[in-house]
């Protein structure tokens, strides 16, 4: 009988263990966690390979990128907007000029506030209607858009509209709310105020807040009414409504399209552009070749 060799009888009595395409992370274990009696689940949880996440990965391709010095990519902004620049003649000069639009309607007395009436705006207002009154007696276009303002201010501007020699004219595009409707009403001249249609326009009346002793805000409350009564008859006035409706109504929010308030007093015109008018037939004969032979092609 021939003997195998050892080496042979090796390979017989162990099988060759299989090879793993996927090469998995085995988490280290420490030697404590695996002192004393372990279930078999737990023992499979202690040398449970670990996966990153999507998010994990991320998060370090992130991190990296922040760190590393490659050229970077320029992140796109938007082409900033500026004042368009028409060319006009400015008065007293040969020569046109490129000036901003703002300053082209200025040349022609026709004024934008399209902001809160604060204090500063309103000293700008003021210096501009000044100054514009200086140049000669044509009448001021005012274009309002407002939100809201402060009732001091706003009266000191209506004061100044008051005040000059030139004609004021006041437009509301957009809206007109609160002191905004206010200076729309009182502060143009009479069938000189204007809306264009889809406005939204409001009024209400003034409103405050005080803190301190209680005789001083009594005394600053009874300010606040002698300014909502104030402000009311010069409504009343513009208005043409009586004083009663208008510090009932007022003592609310009241809102009023175009057309009510021309009703209301409010406006006196509605700016509108009148479609033109089509002709009764077509303007241009489509025709066949066999209908008129002779038509070119």
């Amino acid at each position: 009988m021939m003997a195998l060799p050892l080496q042979g009888m090796r390979g017989l009595g162990q099988a060759r263990p299989p090879r793993c395409s996927r090469q998995l992370t085995v988490k280290p274990v420490a030697v404590s966690h695996c002192v004393g009696i372990k279930s078999a689940g737990q023992l499979q949880k202690l040398v449970k390979p670990t996966f990153k996440s999507f998010r994990d990965v991320t998060r370090q391709q992130i991190a990296s990128a922040k760190g590393s010095r490659a050229p970077k990519r320029k992140a796109a902004t938007m082409m900033p907007v500026s004042t368009p620049r028409v060319l006009v003649r400015p008065p007293g000069e040969r020569q046109m000029e490129w000036v901003d639009l703002w300053e082209a309607y200025i040349m022609q007395k026709v004024v934008f506030i399209n902001k809160p009436i604060t204090e500063d705006l309103a000293n700008n207002m003021i210096a501009l209607t000044l100054y514009l009154d200086s140049l000669d007696k044509k009448r001021i276009y005012y274009w309002l858009n407002i939100p809201y303002g402060e009732v001091v201010p706003t009266l000191a501007l209506y004061d100044t509209m008051q005040y000059v020699r030139s004609k004021t004219a006041t437009v509301c595009y957009g809206m007109c709310w609160g002191m905004g409707g206010f200076l729309l009403t009182a502060g143009g001249e009479k069938n000189y105020r204007y809306a264009m249609p889809h406005s939204i326009l409001m009024m209400h009346h003034p409103s405050g807040a005080s803190r301190g002793q209680a005789s001083d805000m009594q005394i600053e409350s009874k300010e606040l009414v002698r300014m909502r009564d104030y402000l009311t008859l010069v409504t009343s006035e513009s208005t043409g409504q009586p004083y009663d409706r208008v510090i009932r109504e007022l003592s609310r929010n009241k809102w009023m399209d175009p057309k009510q308030a021309i009703e209301y007093g409010m406006i006196d015109k509605i700016l509108t552009t009148p479609m033109p008018k089509m002709p009764d037939g077509p303007m241009v004969k489509f025709e066949r070749a066999e209908d008129n032979p002779g038509l070119i092609v």
